[in-house]
């Protein structure tokens, strides 16, 4: 005897297509629905913090992250030793610095994690640049992990000090005399808390 076969309605399909993208959404990267320590239910997450750098100048920096599987344009691979796994964070970064100037960048990176932010090994990469860009190729990398509601990083490659001057513009020419070391701890804050922030390292 013949077993009847049954259609995919569309009511089925619909809710099969919800199904997969809501897997996709969070399913794959539950951690981007709670990063430090808040509820991020749309996967965003914006802070900054105060750049401690050995040149000994006075920066503060700003990302706005997108996490998740399906943020940005797509997910990619970066083979410069900077992360190699698929990026899971997208966004953007801001720069203020003593100098009064302030420069946008694009920012992908990694939080290497499944569950929780906490603990979790994170790196960013910082490229591009508005509206000065950093030199063709370059990289401004942060490696570090998230601690409660705090992300603490730190440049493993002297990519920060070689890219900005003491003041804060873009070098056009690097060089290995310019290594250093940077760090930062980024706590969860607004752009305008970030902008309030800049105005107080400005110097005149």
């Amino acid at each position: 005897m013949p077993f009847p076969r049954h259609r995919l309605g569309w009511g089925s399909f619909f809710i099969l297509m919800v199904l997969v993208l809501f897997f996709l959404y969070a399913g794959l990267t539950p951690w981007a629905l709670h990063m430090g320590g808040r509820s991020t239910l749309d996967e965003q997450w914006d802070g900054f913090g105060e750049v401690q750098a050995s040149n000994g100048g006075r920066y503060v920096l700003f990302v706005h992250l997108q996490g998740g599987l399906l943020a940005g344009s797509g997910p990619s691979r970066r083979g410069n030793g900077i992360h190699g796994k698929t990026d899971n964070l997208h966004g953007s970064a801001e720069l203020c610095t003593e100098s009064g100037a302030a420069h946008t960048f694009k920012l992908t990176g990694v939080v290497d994690s499944w569950w929780a932010t906490d603990d979790a090994p994170t790196t960013l990469a910082l490229t591009g640049g508005s509206p000065v860009k950093l030199q063709s190729g370059w990289v401004v990398a942060w490696r570090g992990q998230w601690h409660g509601p705090a992300l603490e990083l730190s440049d493993p490659d002297s990519s920060f000090t070689e890219a900005f001057t003491r003041r804060g513009e873009i070098r056009h020419v690097t060089s290995t005399g310019d290594a250093g070391t940077a760090r930062v701890t980024l706590r969860y804050g607004s752009h305008d808390e970030f902008t309030v922030a800049c105005r107080g390292i400005v110097s005149h």
